[in-house]
């Protein structure tokens, strides 16, 4: 989510300005399990974890640095990262009333090797490593590695874009002997479709989306908090002008909302930009 560097950077700044209380203290554990387990896996969102809401901003911005050639891989830098913030509904935004403190943030830097296959597939391949934060201090050290296949096409007026995903993710807690693991394998698909006219040379584009997650072993839940469930299933809708009008150097992104269906996890979902 390139668009969302502005809101994480603001977020950033408020959790280092702003003082905690006692009463934090109990967010800054839960927030740390979430955070691990699902802030950049899940995207930007608002999630009702056990009564409670939490706001997460995620943001990758990723770099070519070589282009596949000759069956040999191509080379991308990626840099996932996602800061969350308890007790924030989609009212207070509406009223301008942003998060007064961060929970967690993570940053899992990593390098991805990506080759186009047959029939217009694309497989690639990661390796990360990265850290989490709560209340100022690093609480964990993150690894993660997997395998995806993707492809776009056209069918007529129609963009399809199908994803399929095996990921994994390490959690090594700096304060106990404890780690933790996040298994997942993920099937996607992304439909858009030329709706309604905008003057000669531009229409709007309508999307919808589906994310069918399987998750054999979820990661370890906050106090007091269910596991989450093991298949998540998320829908939603998305909107953007083609083409797509600029806004200096960048695009307007697409912009939509979803909801996930995973038990104790469950929430809605806000996407800025593609919506996984």
């Amino acid at each position: 989510m390139k668009h969302g560097a502005a809101i994480a950077i603001a977020l950033c700044l408020m959790g280092m300005l702003v003082p905690r209380t006692a009463a934090a203290a109990d967010d800054i554990d839960a927030a740390s399990s979430i955070n691990h387990a699902f802030a950049t896996e899940l995207g930007t969102g608002i999630y009702d974890i056990g009564g409670r809401s939490i706001f997460i901003v995620s943001w990758a911005p990723a770099w070519d640095v070589l282009t596949p050639k000759d069956r040999m891989p191509g080379i991308r830098l990626i840099a996932p990262m996602s800061v969350g913030s308890f007790d924030f509904m989609p009212d207070d935004a509406f009223e301008g009333n942003l998060p007064s403190r961060v929970d967690s943030y993570s940053i899992m830097p990593g390098v991805e090797f990506y080759l186009p296959v047959r029939h217009d597939w694309t497989l690639t391949s990661w390796v990360r490593a990265g850290a989490s934060f709560a209340d100022g201090v690093t609480d964990g050290a993150l690894y993660g590695t997997g395998v995806r296949l993707g492809r776009t096409e056209s069918r007529g007026k129609t963009d399809f874009t199908r994803l399929h995903e095996l990921g994994l993710v390490l959690v090594d807690y700096h304060s106990s002997q404890r780690s933790d693991t996040f298994l997942r394998q993920r099937n996607a698909v992304d439909l858009r479709h030329p709706t309604l006219p905008l003057g000669r040379t531009r229409h709007v584009m309508t999307g919808v989306y589906g994310i069918l997650d399987v998750v054999p072993d979820p990661p370890e839940a906050p106090a007091g908090v269910g596991r989450p469930s093991p298949v998540q299933l998320e829908v939603g809708l998305t909107l953007n002008i083609e083409p797509r009008p600029q806004l200096g150097p960048l695009r307007w992104p697409r912009l939509g909302f979803g909801y996930r269906f995973a038990g104790d996890f469950s929430g809605w979902r806000i996407v800025v930009g593609a919506p996984f």
